[in-house]
């Protein structure tokens, strides 16, 4: 069973946010795992009514060339599990802290400039349930 949730190891957290130039003290890190193993993480901040995705990482791929297979699943997973996140606590807008490589997220509906990628919270969340 694959599961993403926020990272309990707060030791764990604060190695992976030290490798994220952009994370502030309320960044947060969610991570995919199956079967204990970390296939990927993602580094997140609130920032008024925007959530912010400081980081995205699945596995070894590192951003060099167009994401395959696994690779999306696992992007793709974490983006919308940061949105997810966002909404639980009232975001309404969604943006990165990098540009869009390879057209990962204009392919999801984000627009985008050469510095980030950016939407409203509900071209990835289509149901709120208040």
């Amino acid at each position: 069973m694959i599961e993403i949730l926020p990272m309990e190891d707060k030791a764990q957290e604060q190695e992976l946010l030290s490798q994220v130039v952009a994370a502030g003290p309320e960044a947060r890190v969610l991570s995919m795992r199956e079967k204990g193993a970390v296939l990927g993480w993602t580094a997140v901040e609130l920032a008024e009514s925007t959530l912010r995705i400081l980081a995205l990482r699945a596995g070894n791929y590192d951003f060099s060339r167009q994401p395959q297979g696994d690779e999306i699943f696992i992007l793709d997973s974490l983006m919308r599990s940061a949105a997810s996140y966002g909404e639980t606590f009232g975001a309404e807008k969604i943006e990165t802290a990098f540009p869009d490589f390879f057209g990962f997220f204009k392919a999801r509906g984000f627009d985008f400039d050469e510095f980030h990628a950016f939407t409203p919270m509900s071209t990835i969340v289509k149901y709120k349930f208040h």
